[in-house]
């Protein structure tokens, strides 16, 4: 069961969210921190709530770990919803 609550708590997972549910890419750790300019340690705390909720999903390759939207989620859309009304 999702919550409001445990997916808007920080300004830092609301820019996460923005950048994957407009995107259909996957991205490192350093890269998302540079493109919400968010230092790597608060945006890989805010990965781990997301993935944790299963909204995002990470992938290993090799030495390099990406992050991507998890588009078996059931709430993306909503989600997508609510993020084009409110910017």
């Amino acid at each position: 069961m999702y919550t409001l609550k445990s997916i808007f708590t920080s300004k830092t997972r609301v820019r996460l969210l923005k950048l994957f549910l407009f995107s259909d890419r996957s991205y490192h750790l350093r890269e998302l921190s540079r493109r919400i300019s968010i230092s790597p340690i608060y945006t890989s705390k805010e990965l781990k709530n997301l993935e944790k909720i299963k909204i995002i999903q990470k992938q290993k390759l090799a030495n390099l770990t990406l992050y991507s939207l998890n588009k078996e989620s059931k709430i993306i859309t909503e989600l997508k919803g609510i993020f084009k009304k409110c910017t």
